[in-house]
């Protein structure tokens, strides 16, 4: 394994950084609702400033759903480990505000290098999932939605690559966060706010993969 644990604490929690610094300071929600607006003559922030407020906050969060995804896709081939992650696991306890994992154990039958991969993985996972929290000052109850969400986000993305396997290439923008990003941009026009919120989409996965390129791009003291 090419690094020691102190090392992937160190990488998780700036990763978590790293990801709330890219979607606020950049501001990419609000710019993605601004040229929204402003392409197709909605209402932006100063026609409907209270919905303009409502949207950017439920779309970051949608954000940072997406995002989290990506993250964890990617970590098996950042850790240089042969593991196929099937689904997000909840971090074990580790102080008030994290939960118990109820989900069950992967099975490490037949499968190389796994008994050694999951404990790496999971201990990213875990240090990651509670700076994350920190930084967006969760209570119990934020930490619960937002996994319901996750696994919900899970699911679909599983049905989605299951029916984009049937489909030819070239086929539109889908799955859940286009979905419901369009939903919560421009419900009346949803073909045209699903087109927009799958480019969306391409941004935040480009955003992700550079936190954690930057996250473990620099040797780190132990």
């Amino acid at each position: 394994m090419p690094y020691r644990p102190r090392e992937l604490v160190i990488r998780a929690r700036e990763a978590a950084t790293l990801l709330l610094a890219a979607l606020d300071h950049n501001e990419m929600v609000a710019r993605f609702l601004d040229v929204y607006a402003a392409q197709y003559r909605r209402p932006g922030r100063a026609d409907r400033p209270g919905l303009y407020r409502e949207q950017l906050e439920r779309i970051r969060r949608e954000s940072i759903l997406a995002t989290v995804m990506r993250i964890e896709a990617a970590l098996p081939v950042r850790l240089r480990v042969n593991v196929t992650v099937r689904g997000a696991k909840r971090p074990a306890k580790k102080h008030k505000r994290a939960r118990n994992s109820t989900r069950p154990q992967r099975s490490a039958a037949r499968r190389p290098n796994l008994e050694l991969a999951i404990p790496f993985l999971d201990l990213f996972r875990e240090e990651f999932f509670v700076a994350l929290g920190r930084s967006l000052e969760w209570t119990h109850n934020d930490a619960d939605e937002f996994w319901r969400d996750l696994e919900l986000y899970e699911k679909l993305n599983a049905t989605e690559s299951s029916r984009k396997g049937k489909r030819k290439m070239g086929a539109s923008a889908s799955g859940p966060f286009v979905d419901r990003v369009a939903l919560l941009l421009d419900p009346s026009l949803m073909e045209q706010a699903r087109r927009e919120a799958g480019k969306f989409q391409l941004e935040l996965n480009a955003a992700a993969d550079r936190v954690l390129r930057k996250a473990f791009s620099r040797q780190r003291a132990n």
